[in-house]
């Protein structure tokens, strides 16, 4: 039996797989505190998760203008989170900066697909899927995207593929 080294992929690869986010897309910028690092002053990975999704509040409200603590609290329209991923490819490390930004990939009848990306240093640090479904919070039924907010998103998609 030969064994062949498959090598080490370069950072084109990782590129290719993983651009840096379009000149339209909603971005943040996020300090990497000591809180969200283990011993080793790496960012422990479910620390991201959370980053994921006080970005995507940050979205809603500040790049789409759609207040999403109304739309919970007031419209009682939730979004949880039905499918996570995410590609790690570079560490994070207490006292960086990580910009993090929004891209809608699919819009569904009642789910969003987002791929959320924190880049710093013009690098892709990490690159994560997210899948959201409308949701009644009276009933926890999925329900349609309210046509304002998918208006947002047709016009947010547009700006980002300028």
């Amino acid at each position: 039996m030969t064994v062949v080294p498959l090598g080490k992929p370069s950072a084109n690869d990782h590129a290719t797989r993983h651009p840096l986010l379009p000149e339209g897309a909603f971005r943040v910028q996020r300090p990497i505190r000591f809180s969200h690092t283990d011993p080793a002053g790496i960012v422990y990975f479910p620390v991201y998760f959370d980053m994921f999704n006080g970005v995507i509040e940050d979205w809603f409200t500040l790049g789409l203008g759609y207040n999403y603590a109304s739309m919970i609290l007031d419209r009682r329209l939730g979004l949880p989170i039905v499918h996570a991923e995410c590609d790690f490819l570079i560490p994070g490390r207490m006292g960086e900066t990580l910009t993090l930004g929004v891209v809608i990939e699919r819009l569904g009848r009642s789910s969003i697909t987002l791929r959320i990306t924190a880049e710093a240093d013009g690098k892709v640090r990490l690159s994560g899927q997210l899948v959201v479904v409308a949701t009644s919070l009276d009933s926890f039924e999925s329900v349609p995207l309210p046509e304002d907010l998918r208006r947002s998103m047709e016009e947010y998609r547009v700006a980002c593929e300028r």
